[in-house]
């Protein structure tokens, strides 16, 4: 059974609410905040809106010790898209609110006035925020945990969820965030500051002895994953140099693929041996992918952080060519002291950087070229105080394109949301047919392939090649009949619109119980090992071909939602200079997309997924 914190802002009512049934419809988490968002959120309202409503749920599994069970969604219709909009962060806040007694926090209204929510064991109450306002999230943080008591876990918004910067984020204490699709200008608009939770509740399990096999196994199987050495020493910058070498990096707003300085300043063993100090872990995660991280020397000789993710340096290395680390660091510490997606943020700035070197935009608005840290981080706090150009750009790249003559074609986006860290012409695979299926729109974290390989090589725009062995196919937790599809028989090759349909089911399982993606996870636990871990912690009986239909049943419904808000399949699309330009590689300039053979794997996804190809009805 979930049990919600229901909060009305605009009345000041704080109650609870209990469903008892809806888990085994959409297991919890994302797929409890899809069903509400859908039922509650009325079709056409404004998402800066009182009718807009935001949603944290946290997955049945948070809390336990299975491996990386720590996740939190936030979910409600996305200021930036218009569409589907949802986030996903972990650390210490979602256990802390688990063990408060809750499932999740619906957030309904509009104050009169800022407030912040704190939520204890079993209890939650509204308090005056005036004096928190204006304050970034790192200060917000300080003053609630000097307030209330250092143990409390503080999600918050900052001067740009104030200010209702469309893609502003929920900032996860200092570092983590719900980043995407703008949560932070839903929350901003509800005048709500901050969310402060702690717990010291016991999590209890149905099924004891069951939990402790199921938790071993799961800690053995992603120790045991051919990733999981790797990704532990160097976290998500382990791809960073194999970007560069396909021609992916999306440099100077996807008009570079490769940068020649790259491998000696922003590669995975650049950042390991100049910058790394220590390991650092989520709550019940082994792989600490994590690291805190010093600079040793330099003008910012001392700094020390949280970092460095492989999205920071492809966002602000390559996309807005920093090529200093140290740069690096502190361009993501005001996006986070603001409180704004970094990767929508540093869109808007290539954008803009782009549109100022082609005479589209007064030179004194916009940084002179690529790599300008100076005038990168100024343009980030104009922005986020909507000052100037920023009060455009503070709209997000699809509306300052519209709004600034000559320079849609400069604004790169999938359905509004930016596209982040690989150009799908250094590569075309699963992981970049993603951008377009998503239901959130352009992004890179929904559609990841278990047996993803960068570096590997493709058929067509249907399949890509087999990167691993038969034996690893045939252990891996999947269902049988969907390996046959996926892979052949004998596994010979990976069909890509397929595997995104399933990739993207394993992943809304993972986000709907409480998980991580990362490979080593996302690579060795799959729906068996998932069904049998809610049926050991909830005492509800789960098979691999529930957990499966739940995931396809919360898909299903989040486009469902985008087709209700005008969602139309020809937005199935990527900006125009991926189908009209080369791009620049390692090895040579690389030809632009084919756009009737991506659209044709577009039409086969629609299929896999049982959607009418020419109007995306479900069927």
């Amino acid at each position: 059974m979930a049990r919600l914190l229901w909060v009305d802002l605009s009345s000041g009512k704080i109650g609870t609410r209990d469903f008892p049934h809806l888990e085994g419809e959409v297991l919890g988490g994302l797929g409890l905040n899809t069903k509400l968002v859908g039922e509650l959120v009325p079709a056409g309202c404004d998402p800066l809106g009182a009718d807009n409503v935001l949603c944290f749920g946290v997955g049945p599994l948070v809390g336990t010790l299975l491996p990386t069970a720590c996740r939190t969604e936030a979910t409600a219709k996305s200021p930036l898209s218009g569409r589907f909009g949802t986030a996903n962060a972990g650390g210490e806040w979602g256990p802390h609110l688990k063990r408060a007694g809750f499932d999740g926090i619906v957030l309904t209204g509009q104050a009169v006035k800022p407030v912040y929510l704190v939520v204890t064991d079993g209890d939650a109450q509204l308090y005056e925020a005036g004096w928190l306002w204006g304050k970034d999230t790192w200060e917000t943080v300080d003053a609630i945990r000097e307030r209330h008591g250092e143990e409390f876990q503080v999600a918050s918004i900052g001067p740009a969820g104030e200010k209702l910067v469309r893609f502003a984020s929920i900032q996860n204490n200092y570092y983590a965030a719900w980043g995407r699709t703008g949560m932070g200008a839903v929350m901003g608009s509800k005048l709500l500051k901050a969310v402060a939770v702690k717990g010291n509740g016991d999590i209890k399990v149905a099924d004891r002895q069951a939990f402790i096999k199921i938790m071993k196994e799961g800690f053995r199987r992603v120790k045991e994953d051919s990733s999981f050495g790797p990704f532990s020493r160097f976290g998500s910058m382990i791809v960073s140099d194999a970007f560069n070498a396909i021609g992916g990096l999306p440099g100077h707003n996807f008009t570079v693929g490769s940068l020649p300085t790259w491998q000696d300043t922003r590669s995975r063993k650049a950042f390991e041996q100049g910058y790394k100090q220590k390991d650092l872990a989520c709550f019940a995660c082994p792989i600490a992918c994590c690291h805190w991280s010093r600079v040793p020397e330099g003008e910012l000789v001392g700094y020390e952080t949280k970092g460095l993710e492989v999205t920071f340096v492809l966002e602000f290395g390559a996309k807005l060519g920093l090529e200093k680390v140290p740069h690096i660091f502190r361009s993501v510490e005001a996006c986070n002291r603001y409180g704004m997606d970094v990767i929508s943020a540093a869109g808007v700035v290539a954008f803009a950087i782009e549109a100022g070197k082609k005479g589209l935009l007064a030179a004194k608005e916009v940084p002179p070229d690529f790599g300008d840290f100076i005038g990168i981080v100024d343009l980030l706090e104009r922005i986020a105080l909507r000052q100037g150009l920023g009060d455009v750009l503070a709209e997000g790249s699809m509306r300052a394109g519209r709004l600034l003559p000559g320079t849609d074609g400069m604004a790169m986006h999938v359905k509004g949301v930016e596209i982040p860290v690989r150009d799908p012409r250094g590569k075309w695979d699963v992981w970049t047919m993603g951008y377009l299926t998503n239901t959130r729109g352009g992004d890179s974290l929904r559609t990841r392939s278990p047996v993803e390989a960068v570096m590997g090589k493709v058929h067509s725009y249907l399949a890509e090649a087999l990167e691993v062995p038969a034996e690893h196919v045939a252990a891996m937790d999947m269902p049988p009949g969907q390996k046959k599809v996926i892979f052949g028989d004998p596994p010979s090759r990976v069909d890509i619109p397929n595997m995104a349909r399933y990739a993207e089911d394993l992943i809304t399982i993972i986000n709907c119980v409480g998980m991580c993606i990362r490979p080593p996870v996302l690579r060795s636990l799959g729906p068996d090992w998932y069904a049998r871990s809610l049926t050991a912690v909830t005492g509800q009986h789960y098979t691999e071909e529930q957990v499966m239909a739940a995931a396809r049943r919360v898909w299903n419904m989040q486009h469902e939602f985008n087709l209700r808000e005008g969602e139309q399949v020809t937005e199935y699309a990527f900006p125009e200079r991926f189908y009209l330009e080369e791009i620049t590689g390692m090895e040579g300039r690389k030809p632009p997309l084919d756009r009737n053979s991506v659209a044709e794997a577009v039409r086969a996804y629609f299929i896999t997924r049982g959607w009418d190809p020419d109007t995306g009805q479900v069927l």
